[in-house]
């Protein structure tokens, strides 16, 4: 009766850890649709900063080193990116908490990639800020930079510029080893 009562209780416990594992790894839909802040760091630019609007639809996939893959679209008010609309889909790959933000266009023979930047999230994938990629000054043709001191940034959720750079060093502090943004 007590080597029954034990395999019971064993199967029970390996039937809730494959079931964990299998929840663990199914994709999760990723809907997030709120108002962001978008601003230029740095001391001198303080003024610089304008509400918009992010809607976040796709899938998240864990992957078995434990980072994330999203596959999805990712819509930012004001921003027109240079892809046809049936090619705006991503697929960020995710190490750290952040993954390049590029879109792959394919047209007239040819393959291109527009980076809008790298984004961050949070585990739960309800947080996000985007070190936004600028045209390099160097004159480099297709040359893009992003810098501490006075780049582009985006947050989510915020409301105004100190909410956001909150954020985005909280997302970015192991990218940022130590130095803090303002």
């Amino acid at each position: 009766m007590r080597k029954k009562i034990i395999s019971i209780v064993l199967a029970i416990w390996v039937l809730m850890i494959v079931t964990s594992v299998v929840l663990l790894f199914l994709p999760r839909t990723i809907h997030l649709d709120d108002v962001g802040v978008k601003y230029r760091l740095g001391e001198d630019n303080r003024e610089s900063e304008q509400t918009v609007h992010i809607k976040m639809d796709g899938k998240r996939y864990l992957t078995t080193s434990g980072d994330y893959i999203f596959r999805g679209t990712i819509d930012i008010e004001g921003e027109s990116f240079p892809v046809p609309e049936d090619q705006k889909s991503l697929e960020i790959r995710f190490h750290k908490g952040y993954g390049s933000m590029a879109y792959i266009n394919f047209g007239n023979g040819k393959t291109g990639i527009f980076l809008y930047g790298t984004l961050f999230v949070d585990r739960a994938f309800s947080k996000l800020t985007i070190a936004i990629s600028e045209e390099d000054s160097s004159g480099e043709q297709n040359s893009k930079r992003w810098s501490s001191e006075d780049g582009l940034m985006l947050s989510m959720p915020a409301t105004n510029r100190s909410e956001a750079i909150q954020l985005s060093n909280e997302l970015m502090e192991t990218y940022l080893g130590g130095y803090t943004l303002k």
